[in-house]
């Protein structure tokens, strides 16, 4: 798997509410994804607690290989993110590859594509409306895979897939980044 990250620095000004983390290890990569519903703090915030939670998953070493099990952790972040009176709502993505498998979940209209060197791409998230986002105390996490990693692994709003293409997103550490 590739991952470009462009190195500038955000703007002060910029805010914002995309957040990403990466991390890899011998033999897996975790990817989490989170967009806040709009540019507020609380969706600032919701994005970056979801992406820390998951990056959280990764560092004690729960990596369940089931999408059920992302379906859960997916669940439990929402019902933190929804008691915490000053976070909002976020959408998130999340996918574990290892021996070129990836497996995850989704949660309101982030959607995951492989596209392979020939054919066309296969969305991993399933075509579906927006489900609640986290936050919302509602949210209906979908988890997807195990499916073959035989391409490019892309990431995209829903609001953006008449192209499909990378999107950038932002890192924890303000760089952006997209995934190819």
């Amino acid at each position: 798997m590739k991952l470009e990250i462009d190195g500038n620095a955000r703007p002060k000004e910029d805010t914002s509410h995309d957040r990403l983390s990466v991390l890899r290890d011998a033999h897996r990569t975790l990817i989490a994804l989170a967009d806040g519903a709009d540019s507020s703090w609380g969706a600032q915030t919701a994005a970056a607690r979801t992406v820390d939670e998951l990056a959280r998953c990764f560092r004690a070493g729960t990596l369940p290989e089931d999408p059920a099990d992302w379906v859960m952790i997916l669940e439990a972040i929402d019902h933190v993110i929804f008691s915490d009176p000053e976070a909002g709502e976020t959408s998130a993505l999340v996918m574990l590859v290892q021996r070129g498998v990836v497996v995850g979940a989704s949660v309101g209209n982030s959607l995951a594509y492989i596209v392979p060197p020939t054919g066309d791409p296969r969305q991993l998230t399933g075509r579906r409306r927006a489900s609640p986002s986290i936050g919302s105390g509602l949210a209906q996490p979908v988890g997807f895979g195990p499916a073959e990693l035989d391409g490019r692994l892309i990431t995209r709003r829903a609001s953006r897939v008449s192209r499909v293409g990378p999107i950038p997103a932002v890192s924890s550490s303000g760089e952006r980044a997209c995934l190819q």
